[in-house]
């Protein structure tokens, strides 16, 4: 029995419009676009911010390094995205008691109220995103994506 070539027998192998990796890519990169919008033109902030400050809350507090496996952002851009949050209010550091060196950021009030705001928009962003998919894709879709990620360690 041959091997399959591609997602499609009848195509070649390796071409843009049949090479999932590539169409994973594509797809990310517009839901991307779309997030960046929506967080850019209606509540000024960016998506790396928006990341740390998600991360934040939902951790409580952190450092630049927490941060990084729960973002996937590196420390230069936490680090940068941190930096813009403070200036705005919607963070506050703090010295580490236990190691001097490192700075513990927390979400202020502000930046509760953002991330909130950011909430109530990104829900039905995200339903209008994937219309057309029922329930069960989009629960199989998650899973299968959530599947990648743990085999690639992401």
């Amino acid at each position: 029995m041959p091997a399959q070539v591609s997602l499609f027998d009848s195509e070649p192998a390796i071409g843009l419009d049949n090479f999932l990796p590539l169409k994973i890519l594509a797809t990310a990169r517009l839901v991307e676009r779309r997030l960046v919008k929506a967080l850019q033109s209606e509540h000024g902030i960016a998506l790396p911010e928006w990341l740390v400050l998600s991360a934040l809350i939902e951790a409580g507090e952190g450092s630049v390094r927490d941060l990084g496996p729960r973002t996937g952002l590196d420390a230069v851009a936490i680090s940068r995205a941190a930096m813009r949050l403070t200036d705005r209010k919607f963070l506050k550091k703090s010295e580490n008691r236990q190691d001097r060196r490192l700075v513990v950021l927390k979400a202020t009030k502000a930046g509760r109220d953002l991330a909130d705001e950011i909430g109530q928009r990104l829900g039905p962003l995200e339903t209008e995103i994937f219309k057309g998919l029922g329930a069960p894709d989009r629960i199989r879709l998650a899973s299968l994506l959530g599947a990648l990620q743990t085999r690639e360690g992401a």
